[in-house]
């Protein structure tokens, strides 16, 4: 299973908390871990939707008070309404997701049908760039609403329209972007593979069109070209590994070597987990931003990408069994447990009511700023843990929580 929204998608369902009860031992709480996630939706993320925009806002100044226009946070809140909807049943939740993807569609989708790039989606800040990475995004919010809205055939055709631009992206050289005022593809920038192999593999479980499966395919093995010889993927302009397009293409590969068992999958996936495993800190998380010699760019952490990797990290320990990437995984929850604001932590403003239940952008707290997207990785990092965890056989339980504690 290809999806990457919900645990759902991997055909698991809401933890049974009796089942997690050995996984305590490890600091495993299902029932608060439940409820963070609970109140990161009903409380904090809810608060954020401009039901008059019908879309969500853009980041929340905490130091300010203050909630920043809509704009591309809607390509991924939106999942976490989603997740919710599939653990709750709670309808509004997922009209909610079709209004955002909506939002998205009109404001920042280029649907001209004279346009050279139609179905890609803007940058919000520069709109004259339409990027590959934004689109991926799009294409599998779209499919996430089609499967979970009675197959409403609006989501299927734009995904499908958007993946064309992804196309036309990799006929320019795997291009990031395309820039109108230049009017050509531009090769440089953000590569995010990974995120376009999850959209084509989505599109082909749910249409079971071998051509998607083509395209992924094409696009993995292009990525494989781009793992330099440490392991790791630096895809900012070929220069710089940044936490934020980590986990697609660590998931991405695995998805791979699970479709088609070819060892240059797995073998590439290892690698830059094992990478990841080196270079993951003593409180779980991943620095933003390092260049290809190992120096740091900067003492921060996009918090949100720590649980977006833990995912991706169950993703690959489900394929080989191997324990280190779970323990790896654990670690990194851990870690986004910190950064959420919850009633009697030390953050410096849980008594403010709109950043109560909410997720930093940045560790350090840099401009004091809360985020839908990276409060998304957080939620579902927690979901897709709990209901994984709650799935292993209880037979192999025992011995598994043995070896992590040996590991840890």
């Amino acid at each position: 299973m290809y999806g990457i929204i919900s645990p759902n998608d991997w055909e698991l369902h809401p933890a049974q908390k009796e089942r997690l009860q050995p996984w305590k031992q490890l600091g495993v709480d299902a029932e608060e871990w439940e409820e963070r996630a609970r109140q990161a939706t009903y409380h904090w993320l809810l608060r954020n939707w401009q039901d008059e925009e019908g879309a969500f806002a853009g980041n929340y100044s905490v130091s300010e008070r203050n909630y920043e226009p809509p704009q591309l946070t809607n390509l991924n809140a939106p999942w976490q309404l989603m997740v919710a909807y599939d653990r709750y049943g709670d309808s509004a939740l997922s009209e909610q997701a079709g209004r955002a993807a909506d939002w998205v569609y009109t404001h920042l989708a280029e649907t001209h049908p004279m346009s050279m790039v139609v179905g890609g989606i803007r940058d919000a800040w520069r709109e004259e760039e339409v990027w590959t990475k934004f689109t991926a995004e799009f294409v599998i919010l779209n499919l996430g609403l089609y499967i979970r809205t009675q197959q409403d055939g609006k989501y299927l055709r734009r995904a499908i329209q958007s993946v064309r631009f992804l196309m036309q992206a990799e006929l320019h050289d795997h291009a990031t972007k395309y820039d109108h005022n230049q009017q050509r593809w531009i090769t440089r920038g953000w590569q995010s593979f990974g995120r376009i192999i999850e959209a084509y593999l989505y599109l082909f479980q749910i249409t079971e069109e071998k051509r998607w499966l083509g395209r992924a395919l094409a696009w993995g093995e292009y990525g494989l070209t781009l793992q330099a010889p440490d392991s790791a993927f630096y895809l900012i302009n070929g220069e710089y590994y940044n936490s934020d397009i980590a986990a697609d293409e660590l998931r991405a590969l695995t998805f791979l070597y699970e479709r088609t068992q070819l060892p240059q999958f797995l073998l590439a996936a290892q690698g830059f987990a094992d990478w990841h495993l080196q270079t993951q800190r003593p409180d779980g998380a991943w620095l933003l931003t390092v260049d290809r010699f190992q120096n740091p760019v900067s003492e921060y952490v996009g918090p949100g990408d720590i649980p977006n990797i833990a995912i991706a990290l169950l993703c690959l320990y489900r394929a080989t069994g191997e324990s280190r990437y779970l323990a790896s995984a654990l670690k990194a929850i851990r870690y986004a447990l910190t950064q959420q604001v919850i009633p009697g932590s030390s953050h410096p403003v849980a008594n403010h009511e709109n950043a109560l239940w909410g997720y930093w952008s940045w560790d350090p707290y840099y401009d004091y700023t809360m985020s839908g997207d990276q409060i998304t990785h957080f939620a579902r990092g927690l979901w897709f843990t709990l209901d994984y965890l709650a799935s292993l056989d209880p037979q192999q339980t025992k011995g598994l929580i043995g070896t992590l504690k040996d590991e840890s």
